[in-house]
């Protein structure tokens, strides 16, 4: 096709594109992420406007999935079901009154889909929204399937956007005082500058799986592991555990700002993000040592700067050189990585009395370039012939989902600290060792203030938290030529090649190489060698260690070789939870830092942590997946689920010291009702306040009282 009709066909849609989006109907992060589509990237404008309201949808829907969850607000416990079948209208209400008469006939009117189920929920007056669900999964996982509806007096409205819902709930409230007010309109923010970073996130997406698509076709490759595997034969630069870890570009499964970046321009998400193949330019900051704080995970090694010195040999070369221009002796100071983004809009003006007296020091002559991992600010250095040793976790001072991504001292400091803890433990596990698989944090950095300015103001926490990094083991050193390592988040992405899911071309080559010709039982038998690698670590460590490792989809990383699981690699320390009783009959000391909460108490502290990542985010989402896309039923995999820990807690009973642990843990675990992170919530919540969470039904606790 000619430039000239490719350029016409682009006209034509982009013209297309506004009717329906017209400039006085976007928002305002959308307006500026559309102005700079056309400035930078013009081909792009037309798409990214076609995008709008699928980015808006997918913010929309998780954030009513999460109030449903968490019930905020009476949302799920004050609505009811209609069942629709047909012209057959069921309300699951004892008499239907005058307002549900009048809600339904005008849902009538509008001609609701026959077959799902519809929450009613009552606002002011005559008013109601009205929210379609497909099913409800375990733990209370509401699937919002479909459009959201508002009834009023003028109709029936389609709701577009989180930002109108979250204006109909707070409406809602009877009384609400000017800091709950607050709460509701800065989440509005958030989920409005997300919506838009997600449509951006989808046009990009389109394109990107386009250019893929025809490379592999060139190749006669038609699936996305193969492509992988390719690549790395073919390029000794392709870095394939990166490859996967940018695939995830809608981010958080559940959390519904996902997507948001508060304080970063429209440019700043395009360049840097993972799911636009973001690279930053890593960059180096001196801090003079009586204002540095480091640690390294070899007790033994006394300079703070050999680790860096070592991976990146012209640092030093670097340093010296401007050190000495400037009159400073290198000796004397304590060097940072840095994000370029954070260099140039941060530290120059958090750090500037600093700069000004030398305290802080940028060095400009050298860079490394890095590709964003899912968690955006940790950062894996690009490939040259070697595989880089380390990725590198950087402060960041946006606010990426609930939190401003910056790193406190607590997390520099307790990274090599609970690396040697993890470490010590793992040589008592060697059966572990095997197939559960810690990553280590080996090296941790940031700048401390002195007590004598100490106070709790925000210029404080600003300087405490923005001048940090930590270097944590790069996953691709672990892996083999023919294995390949996916961050378990991406397993539900999009693969390019073929536009099923990575989880549905894992389980197809799965069976392929076991000739299982049943799909079905290929995907509940993969499921079952998944978690067979990845429980048994989770629960010996709490059991025995105390131990709770915050094994969440991002935090966790499975490696496949020939299509089956064989390595479950584990990584981040920073929401760790031990409970101390448990880890001191061991005789291993671990020194965290002073205010650390890693170290806690309260037993259920721990199980939280746990349960919540491992089995409501982690093993949760999977077994949704697997049940959308092949049909299984939840009971029987969280049958599994039930089976596989109770061989864990069996096996760990039997040993005298440990088999209190494990009846006091197998207990927590098949409970009836358990806590639900309730992320929604925590943002609606004044400042300063701890975790939310909602009591949820526990899919395991049936099999666990029949067992008793």
């Amino acid at each position: 096709m000619s430039t000239n009709i490719t350029q016409l066909l682009e006209k034509d849609v982009h013209n297309k594109a506004y009717s329906p989006f017209h400039q006085v109907h976007m928002y305002n992060d959308e307006m500026k992420i559309l102005n700079f589509l056309k400035s930078a990237q013009p081909h792009m404008a037309a798409e990214y406007v076609l995008s709008l309201a699928k980015g808006r949808q997918g913010i929309l829907r998780r954030l009513a999935g999460s109030m449903l969850r968490e019930d905020i607000m009476g949302l799920s416990s004050n609505s009811l079901d209609l069942y629709v079948i047909g012209s057959i209208y069921a309300l699951n209400v004892p008499a239907i009154d005058e307002y549900w008469q009048r809600m339904i006939g005008v849902l009538n009117a509008y001609k609701i889909i026959s077959g799902k189920v519809y929450k009613l929920y009552p606002l002011s007056g005559w008013e109601c929204l009205v929210i379609p669900v497909s099913r409800t999964y375990a733990f209370n996982r509401v699937e919002v399937d479909g459009v959201i509806l508002h009834i009023s007096g003028s109709g029936v409205k389609t709701i577009e956007h989180a930002a109108e819902l979250l204006e109909l709930m707070r409406h809602k409230e009877e009384a609400w005082n000017e800091k709950g007010k607050n709460s509701w309109m800065k989440l509005e923010e958030e989920l409005i500058n997300g919506s838009a970073n997600l449509a951006l996130s989808y046009t990009y997406w389109n394109r990107k799986k386009k250019k893929l698509r025809q490379k592999a076709a060139d190749q006669g490759i038609t699936n996305l592991i193969d492509w992988v595997l390719f690549q790395k034969r073919q390029d000794r630069k392709f870095d394939s555990s990166l490859f996967f870890e940018q695939l995830c570009i809608e981010g958080h499964n559940l959390h519904p700002g996902t997507k948001t970046k508060i304080g970063m321009e429209p440019e700043d998400v395009f360049r840097y993000a993972p799911e636009f193949d973001g690279v930053t330019d890593i960059q180096f900051v001196g801090i003079r040592k009586d204002y540095a704080e480091w640690g390294v995970i070899e007790e033994n090694e006394k300079d703070a700067n050999a680790v860096l010195f070592n991976e990146y040999p012209d640092l030093p070369k670097a340093a010296e050189q401007e050190f000495t221009e400037y009159g400073l002796d290198m000796n004397d100071y304590v060097f940072v990585p840095v994000h370029s983004w954070q260099l140039e809009k941060a530290i120059l003006d958090i750090y500037q009395q600093e700069i000004k007296e030398k305290i802080v020091a940028p060095i400009r002559g050298i860079v490394v370039p890095c590709g964003a991992t899912s968690s955006f600010r940790t950062v894996v250095p690009l490939k040259n012939e070697e595989t880089p040793k380390y990725a590198i976790k950087v402060a960041v001072n946006s606010q990426m989902t609930s939190t401003v991504r910056s790193i406190s001292a607590n997390t520099t400091n307790n990274a090599a600290v609970f690396s040697r803890l993890i470490r010590s433990v793992m040589q008592r596990e060697q059966n572990l060792l095997e197939t559960f698989v810690p990553i280590y944090e080996c090296a941790g950095f940031n700048f401390k203030v002195k007590e004598t300015e100490e106070s709790k103001d925000h210029a404080h926490k600003l300087k405490s938290r923005n001048l940090s990094a930590v270097l944590r083991e790069n996953v691709e050193t672990f892996i083999a030529m023919d294995e390949v390592a996916v961050v378990c988040s991406s397993l539900f992405a999009e693969s390019p090649i073929s536009e099923k899911s990575v989880l549905k071309e894992l389980i197809e080559r799965y069976a392929e190489e076991r000739k299982e010709t049943s799909l079905h039982k290929a995907a509940f038998q993969f499921l079952s060698d998944y978690l067979s690698i990845a429980l048994p670590g989770f629960l010996t460590l709490m059991v025995k260690y105390g131990i709770g490792l915050e094994g969440h989809l991002q935090n966790s990383v499975m490696v496949f070789k020939e299509g089956l699981p064989v390595q479950m690699l584990f990584r981040d320390w920073g929401g760790a939870r031990i409970y101390q009783a448990r880890l001191q009959q061991h005789l291993i000391d671990a020194q965290f830092y002073p205010g650390s909460i890693t170290m806690t108490d309260q037993l259920a502290e721990m199980h939280n942590k746990v349960f919540y990542s491992v089995f409501q985010n982690h093993c949760g989402e999977l077994i949704l997946q697997v049940c959308k896309q092949f049909g299984l039923e939840e009971e029987e995999l969280w049958k599994e689920v039930h089976r596989i820990c109770d061989n864990v807690f069996k096996q760990l009973e039997s040993l005298p010291p440990y088999s209190k642990n494990a009846r006091i843990d197998k207990e927590a675990l098949y409970q009836a009702k358990v806590n639900h992170k309730a992320l929604t919530k925590m943002r609606l919540a004044p400042e300063g306040k701890d975790y939310f969470y909602a009591i949820v039904p526990n899919p395991l606790h049936e099999f666990g009282r029949k067992e008793g």
